[in-house]
């Protein structure tokens, strides 16, 4: 099991990827086709979310929360 003790420190995202920045000042570059619920949101949805306890991420249009390792492509079991 991997515990993550890195949080999200900001999120940027374009029509094809998420710019997802950590607090260890490293950038993940996300596909957004593995995340096709935020991939077909609008681009005015896209811009609206929410970092929670620098560790989830959530979008309004969305019901589900986003942890930090399936944003970067880590297990999570």
């Amino acid at each position: 099991m991997f515990l993550c003790i890195l949080g999200l420190n900001q999120l940027f995202i374009n029509s094809s990827v998420m710019f997802v920045h950590l607090d260890n000042d490293r950038t993940f570059i996300v596909a957004l086709e593995k995340f096709p619920a935020i991939q077909h949101l609008s681009s005015e949805d896209k811009k609206a979310f929410e970092i929670i306890d620098d560790k989830y991420l959530s979008f309004l249009s969305i019901d589900k929360i986003y942890s930090i390792e399936e944003l970067i492509g880590l297990s999570v079991n």
